[in-house]
This record gives C-alpha cells, sequence and structure tokens, in this order.
C-alpha cells in the first residue's frame, strides 16, 4: 500500500477506526458494560394528577419516549394481561428510521399513584440478545399538596460486542432502544395541564337545587346527547 498518496493511508485509518472498536468490544475490553442512569424533574402538581399521566404505559411511551428520536410507534396490542398490572406484556408497533419495528414491552411491577416499572422482553432489533437485568422505572414522590417529584431510572447489563459499540458510537440510540424517557416533555405536559386546570373558570355555588343535587326527572326520560 503506498502512503506516498493521501487517499490510500486515509482509507487505512478510517478502516482501522472502524474495526477497533469491533474488535474491542468483542473481547469484552470496551467500558461501559453496565447501564445505570437516573434523572429526576420536579412538577406543580400532586402525585395523584401525575400519575394521571404516567400510569398507562403506551400513552407514556409514544409520547415521551426517547424511541420517537429514531422511529415512530404507530399503535399498541395487548399480548398478555389486563394491561395495568404486573406481568402484563404491551407489544408496540411502528417504524425504526424506515424499517418495520416492533417491541414487547412488559410490566415488571405497578405500585398506582406510585411508581411503574417496565422490562423489554424483545423486539424486531434483537436488542434481547445483548441484555442482562434490563429495568425502566418511573417513580413519583410527593414533595407536598402541589409538588411531586419524578424519578426515572434506566438498568441494564450489556452483553456481546453489538451493544457494547452501539454505546460507544451513538448511546443515543441505544437508549431508544432500551426504552429511555424524556422527563422534559413529561414536565412540560403536566406543568401545562395543571395551569389550564388552575385556571378554568369555576362554577358559582348556588342552591341545591340548581348547582347541587340534579332535579327529579318526569315524564319521559330525554334521550341522551351526542357528541
Amino acid at each position: 500500500m503506498e502512503f506516498d498518496h493521501g487517499a490510500p493511508f486515509f482509507f487505512f485509518v478510517a478502516l482501522a477506526l472502524v474495526i477497533l472498536p469491533f474488535l474491542l468490544a468483542s473481547f469484552g475490553l470496551l467500558p461501559g458494560a453496565r447501564i445505570d442512569l437516573s434523572r429526576s424533574v420536579l412538577v406543580h402538581a400532586a402525585s395523584e394528577r401525575v400519575w394521571e399521566h404516567v400510569g398507562s404505559l403506551p400513552a407514556l411511551h409514544a409520547v415521551h419516549g426517547k424511541f420517537k428520536d429514531f422511529g415512530r410507534v404507530t399503535g399498541w396490542s395487548l399480548r398478555y394481561g389486563d394491561g395495568e398490572s404486573t406481568g402484563s406484556v404491551w407489544r408496540a408497533l411502528g417504524t425504526w428510521g424506515a424499517t418495520p419495528y416492533w417491541a414487547d414491552v412488559e410490566i415488571l411491577r405497578i405500585v398506582p399513584g406510585k411508581e411503574i416499572a417496565i422490562r423489554l422482553r424483545r423486539d424486531s432489533l434483537g436488542t434481547q440478545k445483548g441484555l442482562r437485568d434490563h429495568v425502566g422505572s418511573l417513580a413519583l414522590e410527593s414533595i407536598g399538596p402541589d409538588a411531586t417529584k419524578i424519578t426515572w431510572r434506566l438498568g441494564a447489563r450489556l452483553r456481546g460486542p453489538r451493544l457494547r459499540l452501539e454505546r460507544l458510537l451513538s448511546f443515543q440510540r441505544l437508549r431508544a432502544r432500551l426504552l429511555d424517557q424524556g422527563l422534559r416533555s413529561l414536565k412540560v405536559e403536566i406543568d401545562d395541564a395543571t395551569r389550564e386546570t388552575d385556571h378554568r373558570p369555576s362554577v358559582p355555588s348556588g342552591d341545591a337545587g340548581t348547582h347541587g343535587v340534579p332535579p327529579q326527572l318526569t315524564g319521559r326520560i330525554p334521550p341522551e346527547t351526542t357528541v
């Protein structure tokens, strides 16, 4: 190979930069076999109100999952359980880039109003083949009557060269595959919803016959209205 000319030399260097990380990952010499992330935000809402935004796995991941930076979720189907209790499995359907994608996500534990923990069982990318001890959990801690601390934790052990190499080359992409959630967008959603509720005009109080107890129905029951 002639190194007097620029092109062959730079081709060799570029090839080495691609092959070397793969070889290091194959022999387990790359750092980062363990992922342990934790982030928190404070929202101005009671924990009961916050739970309305995070208690549904499909709604939470479809809107706030980091997956949306690399793909798109177009639908969900329930594979096992009732969808709201421990052991339930949801299947997300969509695209990863331009490729059809699916992922089975299991609810590991759920404490209404306090915590939901999930894990990736398998997906169309084969991510589960390089994972051990994967858990993503969202916990709520009441700070006051109108304040809640939301903490997201993502943990996993990476085995094999593929995911370790992806962590080195594109950690954001790997986090998306591991069902990472965005707290910033979640905070904006909750705080905006709280402000809208707080500024909603209240119904003026009146006598019980007008605003309290519904009047007694007499005669024929009127038809239900449709929206």
